[in-house]
């Protein structure tokens, strides 16, 4: 279907056969994968297939499948109309469990099922592992949530991130802090490729806007008793605390921060910008704030996409589901743009996209990161978020 086929995807595909035996290939028809969409047509050239890089087990599973369903939504929105080309669309999912290692096996099983494009990417340390595989195997992937500078490093130029990267959260921390006239902050990351990224971004960046940096703390990664933390910020003389670090041990962190007595400002990074935040922070997460990716509760269009979402799965759309949706389109918009799915072709195509979306408008730098931010501030009130305008 592409181009060309390296001589590693071959052999790849020849030594995995008979494990992979018992799935329909990616060309085929078939809900391969437990829950690929299905194309209606009779062979493998009449199905377009995607390869889904998400986390569905482990801590950070409620994106993941957020996301999925996404993809599905519009998948079956895109069939319905009649496909792309003239050809179906269909979905292979490869759960990465926001897990390096794992998210290789599962680059290597969305490769060796011959799959003609990916999307997905949450976690950026699970996303860049997969990154090279698939670069090294000739895979456009469209990048819905992983948003670390470390991709851009990479310079592969069939990867395109649709979240706005971490200097754009950065630019809507500072603005977030003048508004409420912060002097000292805080940073608190967890040393993977997404937290570290963040934290040293704003490590950097916040004394330039003259804010100064207070401490730097690490917490390790499903830590019960973060005492040792909150003590040192409460002696470092912080207003204001910035978690850069996903929302299960968020909100461990933020309550045992209220318990401990620290009664400064606190907000998390996007990684955190999840309902789930809300529910595990209980009392304590009123006036949190969220330097968030778009929340389709505020986009333009968004009241019939949450109802379609809710029709199709009895419960409402997440955070990342409106990037994860885009990301469908702008890789059908980039097909028929390009009237093949070659993937230099459509490479360009995307590299070249105008298209506004749910998420927003999306276009992209010649680096392949979104070229106007789409971050938002939201403000925990009253067990739901409030859009936070600042002026």
């Amino acid at each position: 279907m592409r181009g060309k086929k390296t001589a590693r995807r071959l052999s790849l595909l020849i030594a995995l056969a008979m494990v992979l035996s018992v799935f329909t290939g990616c060309g085929g028809n078939s809900n391969s994968g437990g829950g690929g969409n299905t194309g209606s047509g009779g062979g493998a050239e009449e199905t377009i297939t995607i390869g889904v890089l998400t986390p569905t087990s482990g801590t950070e599973a409620f994106y993941g499948k957020d996301m999925l369903q996404s993809y599905e939504l519009a998948v079956d929105e895109i069939n319905a109309a009649g496909g792309v080309l003239g050809r179906k669309l269909s979905l292979y999912p490869a759960d990465d469990g926001c897990d390096a290692n794992m998210a290789s096996l599962a680059a290597e099983k969305i490769i060796s099922m011959d799959c003609d494009f990916v999307v997905g990417g949450y976690c950026s340390g699970a996303t860049i592992p997969a990154l090279q595989l698939f670069y090294d195997a000739d895979l456009l992937m469209l990048i819905s949530a992983a948003n670390s500078t470390q991709i851009t490093a990479l310079g592969l130029e069939q990867s395109f991130m649709l979240n706005s990267p971490g200097t754009h959260a950065l630019l809507t921390l500072i603005d977030l802090c003048k508004s409420l006239d912060v002097k000292k902050a805080a940073l608190i990351h967890q040393g993977d490729a997404y937290t570290k990224d963040l934290s040293d971004l704003c490590e950097a960046g916040l004394p330039e806007a003259g804010i100064e940096i207070a401490t730097v703390q690490v917490m390790d990664k499903g830590a019960p008793d973060v005492s040792a933390i909150v003590t040192a910020i409460r002696n470092s003389g912080a207003d204001f605390v910035y978690w850069c670090g996903y929302h299960a041990d968020g909100s461990n962190v933020i309550k045992q921060l209220r318990q401990g007595g620290y009664t400064g400002y606190i907000a998390v990074g996007d990684g955190s910008a999840s309902p789930e935040l809300i529910t595990a922070c209980g009392e304590a997460g009123e006036g949190v704030y969220v330097t968030s990716p778009p929340f389709v509760e505020f986009a333009v269009g968004g009241e019939k996409f949450v109802a379609d979402y809710n029709a199709k799965f009895n419960m409402n759309p997440g955070n990342y589901a409106t990037l994860a949706y885009d990301s469908i389109y702008v890789l059908k918009a980039a097909i028929e743009q390009a009237d093949s799915i070659e993937t230099e072709a459509v490479r360009d195509a995307v590299q070249n996209i105008s298209y506004q979306g749910l998420s927003g408008l999306i276009k992209f730098t010649q680096d392949r990161e979104l070229e106007v931010s789409n971050f938002i501030i939201l403000q925990i009130a009253d067990g739901t978020f409030d859009l936070v305008i600042i002026d």
